[in-house]
């Protein structure tokens, strides 16, 4: 609805053009999405801010009053505010499953999670157990605001097909460790029609799906067995996976068990069985070698999936994916290197942190329908507060111990430093990405020619790692380097997959290439930033070295750096050698200058 200074109503032929809806998620991985006019204008993880990782958890999340900074909206202009199914404090509920708890519980903040509640009261409608208004009230949005409610999955699904412009015989699937009673769910989509294949809402209140048959539960269950974090360290044991043996993986994907229909069963009744199962019956193993089973069990079980699912649509030729599953960059290899299939697409913010665009969305197919939707590839990942080079000089300035070198060669100057193996981050003049990776805004950038610099790198940022660091290729060099093509091209664009290395390159840049013979890289056009690409040009026109090794701009478990602030604090801590911007350089050791003939 437009509306005018007065936030009156106006009716005139633009209305459905100028409709502003606000999208959250309140679980881990919190985020804010903002849409206008059909399109994505500013995102917000939580952690970004509060310097938390995997923050959320809370209704009045911090990120609500950045996106309308961010895109320039006043929170009068919203029209719908869209979350998931998360926990909400009991004072928005009118009615719960358990009211007499509730009396005693009420004062202490507790909270209820709506997915829940309405499973327990078979209630479909959450209006009839929300007070919408009390929601409303909180967020500082207008009282005839919409407020509406999506299925978690279905969200996954919605940031992948939006962001796709295939017009039929696509299937977009996602997986994760659950939400909304499942963990997985199938749309195929025919040229007209979104059709729920498998998962939906039904699991809420007429069948079950046992935790025993995630392999997202089972693959974290695993990252904890190992002592990492569950739910946010499985990348770990996918690198660590490459230097073990699938020992149990045959025995593990046998307690899968895959139906006709494509939904799943399990020959445990939950998930502390098939626990037992792993870590006891079939114990003992080397942290190699259960990494190893998981990750083949895992590629086997989502792999048999998608054929068995390909039997029910046979046209099938692209596969749209979403769901913190599918960052396991070398699941996807596998499912974009499956016989048939045309294309992939990984939505860049997968997990959890990517349902608000979702939830966004499905608010813009409620009111357009989906034949109105307006379907295109991403723009722009750069979609948080952006923060120029000037803003980076303006705040190294009033703080001591630092060296500006300003100059219009910010990306010759970086390459010379690069080449002589220095290690750099770039401060890009956009927002910060959105989505788990670095990808050119807020990334540290090095030379890949000495393998070496995985441990250094690591060691400098606190990491315990065991996949080799991300490479970046220029679009012109991307084929000569990679096995890539019109099916993983879009993917690679977002780092969320790995392709085979060309034998020719692998000794050449060391730092990232994996075990097995394959990279994660990141194909990057001048178009969407400038300095980044160049960068990367100077440096292999200087060296002949086509990649630079991009990893993000962080130390272990910290949020990727946001703020000038932030950034200038990890050059003094001597996690970088230099910064980069499109102002010139800045450094905390002026001998990282000399070779620049300052």
């Amino acid at each position: 609805m437009q509306r005018d200074e007065a936030g009156e109503a106006v009716d005139d032929e633009k209305t459905e053009q100028t409709m502003i809806f606000l999208g959250m998620h309140t679980g881990h991985d919190a985020g804010v999405a903002l849409f206008a006019e059909g399109e994505l204008v500013a995102y917000c993880k939580e952690e970004r801010l509060t310097r938390k990782k995997s923050d959320g958890r809370r209704l009045l999340l911090d990120s609500v009053e950045e996106v309308f900074r961010i895109a320039g909206v006043d929170r009068s202009l919203v029209d719908a505010v869209c979350l998931t199914r998360m926990n909400l404090p009991l004072r928005y509920y009118k009615k719960t499953a358990r009211p007499m708890r509730d009396k005693f519980r009420r004062i202490r903040g507790a909270t209820r999670s709506l997915a829940g509640e309405m499973h327990y009261l078979k209630e479909r409608d959450e209006s009839k157990l929300v007070r919408e208004d009390r929601i409303l009230e909180d967020l500082g949005l207008r009282p005839d605001a919409k407020v509406t409610f999506c299925n978690h999955h279905y969200a996954h699904i919605l940031g992948a097909f939006r962001y796709t412009t295939w017009d039929k015989d696509a299937l977009y699937i996602s997986a994760d460790g659950g939400g909304d009673g499942i963990t997985y769910s199938a749309y195929y989509y025919d040229g007209t029609t979104l059709k729920l294949v498998y998962g939906g809402d039904d699991f809420l209140f007429e069948r079950h799906e046992k935790t025993s048959a995630s392999v997202g539960l089972a693959y974290q269950s695993v990252t904890k067995h190992l002592g990492f974090r569950p739910n946010r360290h499985e990348g770990k044991i996918t690198g660590l996976a490459a230097y073990g043996k699938p020992v149990i993986g045959a025995d593990l994907i046998s307690t899968f068990i895959l139906k006709e229909d494509g939904s799943f069963d399990s020959r445990f009744e939950d998930l502390a069985e098939l626990e037992q199962f792993m870590f006891e019956t079939k114990g003992g193993l080397s942290k190699e070698d259960l990494a190893a089973s998981i990750q083949y069990t895992a590629e086997t079980v989502v792999v048999n999936w998608i054929h068995k699912l390909r039997k029910l649509y046979p046209g099938t030729r692209r596969i749209g994916m979403s769901g913190g599953v599918f960052s396991n960059v070398r699941l996807n290899q596998k499912v974009a290197e499956l016989s048939g299939i045309e294309e992939v697409f990984v939505f860049p913010p997968m997990g959890d942190e990517g349902l608000p665009v979702g939830n966004c969305i499905h608010m813009e197919i409620e009111t357009s329908g989906l034949a109105g939707l307006k379907r295109s590839p991403l723009p722009s990942v750069y979609l948080g507060r952006p923060y120029s080079g000037k803003d980076l000089f303006d705040e190294a300035q009033k703080q001591e111990g630092f060296t500006l070198h300003a100059t219009e060669s910010a990306a010759d100057a970086a390459a010379v430093l690069l080449a002589e193996n220095h290690i750099g981050a770039i401060y890009a003049p956009f927002g910060m990405e959105m989505g788990p990776r670095a990808l050119g805004a807020r990334s540290i950038i090095a030379s890949p020619t000495d393998r070496r610099l995985n441990d250094t790198l690591n060691e400098r940022l606190e990491r315990t790692e065991f996949m080799p660091f991300a490479p970046y290729v220029l679009d012109e060099d991307a084929k000569r380097v990679f096995k890539v093509g019109s099916n993983n091209w879009e993917a690679c664009r977002y780092m969320t997959i790995t392709t085979d290395v060309e034998p020719e390159h692998q000794d050449q840049i060391p730092a990232v290439v994996h075990v097995d013979g394959t990279a994660r890289p990141q194909i990057i056009e001048r178009t969407r930033n400038p300095l980044y690409y160049d960068i990367m040009r100077a440096f292999r026109d200087l060296s002949g070295i086509p990649c630079l090794v991009n990893t993000s701009f962080n130390a272990h478990e910290e949020p990727i750096i946001n703020i000038p602030a932030e950034a200038l604090a990890a050059l003094r801590d001597g996690r970088i050698d230099f910064l980069v911007c499109d102002q010139g350089l800045i450094v905390a050791d002026e001998k990282y200058l000399k070779s620049l003939s300052i």
